[in-house]
């Protein structure tokens, strides 16, 4: 009795690859190519200043002689993120035949806080823990802001902070980046929210500044540069801010 030929078989007594083995060597020949020939040769970094290639490269997990298509760029991005504080975002590129091309966005840091434990953190303006700092130099000499009142909790380089009083926490950065906007930093020594209804700022060696519960500090402190244009040089005191719509500072000197 006669046997019926299948499709397949059909195609092989032609002499023709069926479609399924032709995919079959399409990856093969793909999979060769990647293995021997797409393999990681050089690194090449855009938007560093802080770091070196081979810092961003060593920092990136990824070594020369890696198969480049294996590379994952997720993974690659959170451990330079980490390991590099100061590098804020990264962008990783695969280029043949064998070139990983990092895009960096580095930061800098805009006030210190203080860690549950000793010692002080800076941070940069979204928040992220960049270096502990010597803690003799927790009382503005670095030319940052100093957040007194609340604390670091768990302080690791390269995560985002996390405050022991997370609503206070938000305010204190909130004023930071004030106070970085308006060119205060050299001059705002410490931000103080031990009060929420009366947060307060150091402004230089003489002066305290009343700031309420911390709204409007933009105003507010368009209105402290305003104010300490007029005072007298080395002139001490409090300035109270913490006045509402309609209202106006007030001097308090102390002799």
């Amino acid at each position: 009795m006669d046997r019926e030929i299948s499709q397949p078989e059909r195609n092989w007594n032609r002499g023709r690859f069926p479609t399924w083995a032709k995919m079959l060597v399409a990856v093969a020949v793909v999979l060769l190519f990647s293995l021997v020939f797409f393999r990681v040769r050089t690194f090449e970094v855009s938007g560093n200043v802080r770091y070196s290639i081979d810092e961003v490269a060593e920092a990136s997990g990824i070594t020369k002689g890696d198969i480049l298509m294996a590379v994952n760029k997720t993974r690659t991005a959170g451990r330079i993120l980490t390991k590099l504080p100061y590098i804020e975002q990264v962008r990783i590129y695969k280029e043949m035949p064998g070139t990983v091309r990092f895009e960096v966005v580095e930061c800098s840091a805009i006030v210190m806080a203080e860690s549950e434990f000793s010692g002080s953190w800076t941070l940069s303006e979204t928040g992220k823990l960049l270096e502990e700092v010597d803690e003799k130099n927790t009382t503005g000499e670095t030319g940052y802001p100093l957040i007194k009142g609340i604390t670091l909790t768990m302080p690791t380089s390269g995560s985002q902070a996390k405050f022991s009083d997370v609503q206070l926490g938000s305010t204190a950065m909130e004023l930071a980046r004030q106070v970085q906007a308006a060119g205060l930093s050299g001059m705002v020594s410490e931000i103080n929210v031990e009060d929420p209804e009366n947060i307060t700022l150091r402004y230089g060696s003489d002066l305290t500044v009343e700031l309420g519960d911390g709204s409007d500090g933009d105003y507010k402190l368009k209105y402290l540069m305003a104010v300490t244009s007029q005072l007298e040089a080395g002139r001490r005191g409090v300035l109270d801010l913490s006045f509402s719509a309609g209202e106006q500072a007030v001097f308090h000197p102390l002799t």
